[in-house]
């Protein structure tokens, strides 16, 4: 076995130096915390700590046979709840359609592939998901972070993206 100084050369410029994953980290965290005799409510990996309830257990259980694909953009039944979900909370008539949503296994590997999809700079929500600005750096994106607020009940505003996309696009002449 050979000492190594730092990362191996076949490790990717863009991911050598990055910071241990601060996913990662809360986790063992609380792992060392539980194994010490503390309770702790482990929310840090986007995996629920309480008991999964029995209706999605029945239903599991109903679905279990089905083996094959679904549909790449998601089950066009729960498309269209979530649209109309989206839809009542932002108060419209109209609006969000089963066609604008797509499902996926998480948010992380639907950011991650988005980014490898389309050319440009990331605009996130301050605060955001810990994982995004780390994926965007690894495939060599700028990330611009937009403020949001308790008053705007943690929402985007328009002037606020409008403001950072004019900034970012000005400052390198486009």
């Amino acid at each position: 076995m050979t000492d190594h100084a730092g990362p191996p050369p076949s490790l990717n410029l863009n991911v050598r130096g990055m910071h241990p994953s601060a996913t990662v980290a809360i986790n063992e965290h609380s792992n060392a915390l539980i194994a010490a005799g503390h309770a702790v409510y482990k929310l840090g990996l986007g995996q629920s700590p309480f008991p999964v309830p029995p209706s999605v257990v029945e239903s599991l259980r109903q679905h279990a046979h089905r083996k094959e694909y679904m549909a790449v953009r998601g089950l066009p039944e729960l498309r269209a709840a979530v649209a109309e979900f989206h839809r009542r909370r932002a108060g419209l008539r109209h609006g969000y359609q089963a066609e604008d949503v797509l499902v996926a296994p998480g948010s992380k590997e639907l950011m991650f592939i988005a980014q490898l999809a389309f050319y440009g700079d990331l605009l996130l929500p301050a605060p955001s998901w810990v994982s995004y600005s780390p994926q965007a750096r690894i495939i060599g994106r700028q990330v611009n972070f937009l403020p949001t607020s308790l008053e705007d009940r943690w929402m985007l505003r328009p002037d606020t993206s409008t403001r950072t996309a004019d900034a970012t696009a000005g400052g390198r002449g486009s």
